[in-house]
């Protein structure tokens, strides 16, 4: 899996890095690394190669927990290996993780959710202290004129779009990385520390015409 990093700099607080990859959101804390991707990426190809990495520069030889997840594909024609079907997926998951188990919520022949995660959970992890809820929204058949703002016909930099869409108001005191595409489209991570811990905010918008 190849990635270009858009912004090298990304943004950062003592709690977490963000940055923003082609088609891929990167966040890294001091014991998670986040990849949320879109399009064709095949981010389960980094497994082998961040495993080495962490090992090496972390100095962590386990893994807590995993948590892989996504939508069936509109277009599964267009994935390449290993995201042709989730069956190959779990495959090479269970190839790493030998407690790993494999769910599909919803109806398989219509829109579903494919989640991967190791199991079973006996408990609070060792040594994990901060909270660790998600919330994930996927829409479509959005109005076009809203839309339009992800555009640089609308908006002349990314920071124009995330103002005038509102994005930058997801989080308090959200630290903000963002980047808009040349014609269109839109991503941005966001990170923001809380008494209650980190929270991530992560938006990534495609247009078809």
């Amino acid at each position: 899996m190849e990635l270009f990093i858009l912004n090298a700099a990304g943004k950062q607080n003592d709690e977490c890095f963000a940055s923003i990859c082609s088609e891929s959101s990167m966040f890294v804390s001091q014991r998670r690394f986040i990849l949320k991707t879109c399009g064709t990426t095949t981010p389960l190809q980094c497994l082998e190669p961040l495993l080495l990495l962490v090992t090496k520069y972390a100095g962590f030889d386990a893994v807590e927990d995993v948590y892989y997840s996504r939508k069936n594909y509109k277009r599964p024609e267009l994935q390449q290996s290993p995201h042709c079907n989730f069956e190959q997926e779990v495959a090479v998951l269970d190839s790493f993780f030998k407690d790993g188990a494999a769910y599909c919520l919803g109806s398989v022949n219509r829109d579903c959710w494919y989640l991967y995660t190791l199991h079973p959970l006996r408990g609070p992890r060792r040594g994990t202290t901060e909270p660790d809820q998600t919330l994930e929204i996927m829409m479509t058949d959005l109005d076009p004129e809203i839309m339009s703002i992800f555009t640089r016909e609308e908006c002349s930099s990314a920071a124009e779009a995330t103002l005038r869409s509102g994005i930058d108001k997801l989080l308090p005191d959200m630290i903000i990385d963002d980047y808009l595409f040349e014609p269109c489209g839109y991503s941005m991570n966001g990170i923001s520390k809380t008494e209650e811990g980190p929270k991530l905010a992560s938006v990534s918008i495609t247009i078809s015409f």
